[in-house]
């Protein structure tokens, strides 16, 4: 897409996004006239304004030029990019005369991005029922205190998207809930299930890593993310994933295909020499919990499925196989409960931040530690959101998910 009017701009971010941002900043990356990646961070919090003032404003500029740095490195990773747009979306005041909200931080932001060889082009303010440009002062093209926020739904790009079919959330936390990842339990659990899940962890206990389990059951996943899932494995599948290397193995499955989950597991866990003397490897996994010395299996399929986990390396998702992925996990959430619950809603926040879309994941992992708290993989996945990580293939335009921007 071109970049167009400023209403035109506006316009895209919630389409691009799926929802309107709150309290965010957006960046959009430009390739010439041609919109590239698009960014969306929380803005950073504001210090309290108590008797240690000077401690805290010196505090606040630390954060912010950490927080500037780390988008800088974000924005790198678009080599292609030549400049950037940028939206400020906030109910903070903005008085008549004075500077706009945050101008330390786009100041502090456009030196960054210059260093990066970038340029910072134009800038806008959303919030309070008005936008208005970030860095224009005159009053004879943006009268104060701005042009009404209705302006932007009746913008050419607007009207296009909407005639293309394209539809957003009024909030974050709203497109979560529509996409049917927010917490279990807005239906109840079907019984069978239930039965069928508790049958299986016991008939299963210690034995899921042995190598016919271990198989059938990825075989399993592998038949439920292409679309072909069947009710009658719902329980299996979800007492499934409280095996780790289950759980981490249909990671790799739905990114991948299933002989790089089975090969990367096997290296990691020795599935053929470990479990086939018995051996529960079964708690143990890939995800920073996992057995010190792997024995048996490839060590080149072990790093491709240990650096898909993590979003390193030259491997990129199959994007079709994810979304497929997303479509059967957000189903099967709906059956599930306790740890399990906790795992789909894991499972759900690693195919957002795959597809760069980290508050989503965020929202998943949030929601995963409050039906399980402690529970592990979400808390390292929510560490590695709150360092600003995302996967290596989602900083560019050729190997990033095109099913939506960054949320």
């Amino acid at each position: 897409m071109s970049a167009g009017s400023p209403q035109d701009i506006l316009a895209f971010v919630p389409h691009c996004l799926g929802f309107v941002p709150e309290e965010s900043l957006v960046l959009m990356t430009l390739h010439g006239r041609r919109l590239g990646a698009t960014l969306r961070l929380d803005l950073p919090g504001r210090s309290s304004g108590s008797r240690e003032e000077e401690g805290g404003q010196r505090a606040e500029e630390g954060f912010e030029a950490d927080y500037s740095a780390r988008i800088c490195s974000l924005l790198s990773g678009d080599v292609q990019a030549d400049g950037v747009l940028m939206v400020i979306y906030t109910q903070e005041p903005w008085a008549a005369g004075c500077p706009p909200p945050r101008s330390g931080l786009v100041n502090r932001l456009r030196q960054g991005l210059a260093g990066q060889g970038l340029e910072l082009r134009d800038g806008w303010l959303s919030g309070n029922g008005h936008w208005r440009d970030f860095f224009c002062s005159s009053h004879e093209c943006c009268p104060w205190p701005g042009f009404p926020l209705e302006e932007i739904a009746g913008s050419r790009l607007n009207a296009e998207l909407v005639f293309r079919g394209s539809a957003y959330s009024s909030s974050l936390q709203a497109a979560v809930e529509l996409a049917g990842a927010g917490l279990p339990g807005s239906s109840p659990p079907d019984p069978a299930t239930a039965r069928s899940q508790a049958a299986s962890r016991r008939r299963l206990a210690g034995r899921w890593t042995q190598p016919g389990h271990f198989i059938r059951t990825l075989e399993a996943w592998n038949d439920c993310l292409k679309g072909h899932r069947s009710p009658r494995d719902d329980g299996l599948l979800l007492a499934s994933l409280e095996s780790k290397p289950i759980r981490d193995a249909v990671l790799v499955l739905a990114a991948i295909d299933l002989p790089a989950a089975v090969a990367g597991s096997r290296y990691w866990l020795g599935a053929e020499g470990q479990a086939a003397r018995g051996e529960d490897a079964g708690e143990e996994g890939p995800d920073g919990e996992g057995p010190g010395q792997p024995r048996d299996g490839s060590l080149e399929a072990g790093t491709v499925f240990r650096s898909m986990l993590i979003g390193r390396g030259s491997r990129v998702p199959d994007w079709d196989s994810m979304d497929r992925a997303h479509e059967a996990l957000t189903s099967l959430l709906q059956s599930a409960s306790g740890e399990s619950a906790a795992a789909v809603l894991t499972l759900l926040g690693w195919l957002e931040w795959a597809r760069g879309r980290s508050s989503r994941a965020s929202l998943c992992f949030s929601g995963a530690l409050r039906v399980t708290p402690g529970y592990r993989l979400a808390q390292l996945l929510q560490a590695l959101l709150m360092r600003g990580e995302l996967p290596e293939w989602s900083l560019s335009p050729q190997t990033a998910w095109r099913g939506g921007g960054a949320g």
